[in-house]
């Protein structure tokens, strides 16, 4: 109720559609969206709606939750010290007790659902912005996870700034990413992964050619490549090889671990503070 009363008081308070900057934001506003189909908010502890937060939508991989996923990205700690605003859905539960998001032809709406989860998302998106004061919205997803992020920046390019995918790729049919405005990506994907493949499947698009699709669509430079990074422990050296593109828009970024599997990332604190800091920069 108390989320209703302030979504009214917003439209009750507002003539037309406002430009952000002339909203009028509840400072105690409230930590879930998305009405029945609730994903909880993680707000900053000196939460100021005087100033722009980025707000940064987590998606869990297929048969995982929004906790675990949280464990694997390790961003609570920056939105509680104001960083973002982090949102966590649920996908929905099939037959067999799995979450899962409708993300691709593959992956992994397996009992043919066909869940709305572009709608579902792109509404948590329009629901923050007439609650929080928003910068950028932008996902990060594991796996099923990341194959969503890639197709909300498909299908709603209008509404996604940017998405970190790490073991999700791209559908390889260029007819499924209908998008013609650039969304930046930072991919993340391991050469030893032996569930979602780095290099092309049948399947799906391997993780270059995913954010070539991307890096093609802003206009960016040729890539150049960084100092590798130490991220994985299980991994000696710096195992990480890093490629850029300067891109009009921002940055793109596909970070290659040699001799990572499909869920290496959990326990490095390097890796969760790099990427909090390209989502939110």
């Amino acid at each position: 109720m108390r989320h209703l009363f302030g979504l009214l008081l917003l439209a009750a308070c507002s003539s037309g559609t406002p430009e952000d900057s002339e909203r009028t934001y509840d400072p105690n506003p409230p930590d879930e969206l998305g009405g029945d189909r609730e994903a909880a908010v993680v707000l900053p502890d000196d939460y100021d709606i005087t100033r722009t937060y980025p707000l940064v939508i987590s998606l869990h991989g297929y048969g995982a939750n929004a906790t675990l996923q949280d464990v694997i990205f390790g961003l609570t700690p920056a939105a509680e010290a104001g960083d973002m605003i982090l949102v966590k859905p649920e996908g929905t539960t099939n037959a067999e007790g799995k979450q899962f998001w409708n993300a691709a032809t593959e992956c992994c709406d397996f009992e043919n659902t066909d869940v709305d989860d572009i709608g579902y998302l792109a509404g948590l998106i329009e629901e923050a912005r007439e609650l929080y004061p928003i910068s950028h919205a932008a996902f990060v997803g594991h796996s099923n996870g990341g194959f969503m992020s890639y197709r909300m920046a498909c299908e709603r390019p209008d509404l996604v700034d940017r998405i970190a995918p790490l073991a999700g790729t791209l559908s390889p049919a260029s007819g499924e990413c209908p998008g013609t405005e650039p969304v930046r990506v930072l991919h993340m994907h391991g050469t030893d992964d032996d569930t979602i493949a780095y290099e092309n499947t049948m399947g799906h698009l391997g993780a270059e050619d995913s954010i070539a699709h991307f890096t093609e669509l802003g206009d960016c430079s040729a890539p150049t490549t960084e100092a590798n990074r130490d991220y994985l422990g299980g991994v000696d050296g710096d195992e990480h090889e890093i490629t850029t593109w300067d891109c009009p828009g921002g940055d793109m970024q596909l970070w290659t671990g040699v001799g990572g599997d499909h869920v290496y990332f959990s326990t490095n604190d390097a890796y969760k503070a790099d990427l909090a800091a390209w989502l939110t920069e």
